[in-house]
């Protein structure tokens, strides 16, 4: 099955070449592998058989792509799509129509394969800059930078790879631009993650650290991020390295571990995603997000198989990602155990607030009604230590609260934001307590 997957993508891609008018060659980050999956789902969805009208639909991406990587402004959103789609169009995915903003599709394929998954967006990219690599004949000195065994020696033919796309990349007039400089910055990068080999910066320095999944997403800390939310990026901890590693096994060039065993589940951004899509399939209706994620009342059809709701998922989600008790007084009679918000949802600002395990804890009834809106109890986002409203401290089927702390695996990066805000929600409240 592996062997036919990059077999197909070879297939598709092989005459692929830097001197190519259509598109862009992932000249740099904004061609991550998320950005192409989310896109590629987009236009998946608002097809019209096989026409994506792009301008007509701008303003539902515009809200997709906003929601989904956490953006400012109109000009960071547009182009984070735009150039998806020029990507599109340079691997003969999508055809420009003589009409402006009117695409033809004309791989079905190819778009299903990006659009399935995270694991196959970056499969894609890869076999992408493989095959382009092999077509411009500088495949054999990414093989080289591979097995060389010092910094200096993978900076020197970096510098040499760096040159021959210069040379061949008809985009290029002034080699001495600073932007030419980082053209084959990305493609180096995207290969060198699946290989285990080196980081390298825009200022074409080879770096003695290895390449991260982080590195090669656009969906990270540090890339046109409203800093008051994280970057809503848990596929990258669910991304499945032992899949992709099967899979491009053939064309890697490092030695790569063997898996017994192939781990793979969908990442619950993949519902995030589809729940947005669902959203502004309603008729647009998308103006007021916090209304319609209102616990319980929000519905998803899913595409006539089922109908599911935010709250569902949302939970389905807290009981991969967390354990089945109780934080506070570890209760665990699963049955009984309550998806609770800590940023509720009235509070929610989108889709991925609404949906995202790290929101949540799994909680027992009464804990939950005490967490709840920050009434009685929060959680310090620092310590894990349960602060509670001094007004119950001498109820006595309340003494478990007294020096209560939570286990710190539940107080992880994206989770001690939403803590931070139920914090501060709750000293809001019971302002008559000191806050150290």
């Amino acid at each position: 099955m592996n062997r036919e997957i990059t077999q197909m993508l070879i297939n598709k891609l092989s005459s692929l070449t830097l001197s190519t008018d259509n598109g862009k060659f992932l000249a740099d980050k904004s061609y991550g592998f998320d950005t192409m999956f989310f896109a590629c789902r987009f236009i998946q969805r608002f097809r019209f058989g096989n026409i994506y009208k792009k301008l007509e639909l701008q303003e539902k991406s515009n809200a997709y792509i906003k929601d989904l990587f956490c953006l400012r402004t109109a000009s960071q959103i547009q182009n984070y799509f735009t150039e998806a789609v020029a990507l599109l169009v340079f691997c003969g995915v999508l055809r420009k129509t003589g009409k402006r903003g009117i695409y033809e599709i004309i791989d079905d394929e190819l778009l299903d394969f990006i659009s399935s998954s995270f694991e196959n967006a970056y499969i894609f990219q890869y076999m992408l800059c493989y095959c382009v690599f092999n077509h411009d004949n500088i495949w054999g000195k990414y093989v080289e930078f591979c097995k060389a065994t010092t910094l200096a020696q993978k900076q020197s033919i970096y510098l040499q790879i760096r040159e021959i796309f210069i040379e061949k990349d008809n985009r290029i007039v002034d080699p001495d631009r600073e932007w030419a400089n980082f053209v084959p910055k990305y493609p180096m990068v995207v290969l060198n993650f699946a290989n285990h080999q080196n980081m390298v910066s825009r200022t074409t320095a080879v770096q003695a650290r290895e390449v991260r999944i982080e590195d090669v997403s656009l969906n990270t800390e540090g890339t046109r991020a409203n800093m008051d939310l994280p970057k809503k990026n848990a596929y990258l901890q669910d991304f499945s390295n032992s899949y992709v590693t099967e899979t491009l096994r053939p064309y890697l060039i490092t030695p790569a571990p063997k898996y017994d065993t192939i781990s793979y589940s969908d990442s619950f951004s993949i519902d995030v995603a589809d729940t947005k899509l669902d959203m502004l399939d309603d008729d647009g209706r998308t103006a007021d997000m916090r209304e319609k994620i209102q616990k319980g009342k929000y519905k998803i059809s899913a595409r006539g198989v089922q109908t599911r709701t935010v709250q569902g998922e949302f939970r389905s989600a807290l009981f991969v990602k967390t354990p089945h008790k109780c934080p506070v007084c570890g209760f665990d009679f699963k049955n009984l155990l309550i998806a609770s918000h800590i940023k509720p949802y009235s509070k929610c600002e989108d889709t991925y607030d609404a949906m995202n395990p790290n929101n949540g804890l799994l909680m027992c009834p009464i804990c939950d009604k005490l967490f709840e809106q920050a009434n009685y109890i929060t959680i310090d986002y620092k310590t894990g230590d349960v602060i509670y409203d001094t007004n119950i401290e001498d109820e006595k089927s309340l003494q478990y609260l007294h020096d209560c702390t939570v286990p710190y695996d539940y107080i992880d990066c994206e989770r001690r934001h939403y803590l931070k805000w139920h914090n501060e929600a709750f000293f809001e409240k019971h302002s008559y307590m000191a806050k150290e």
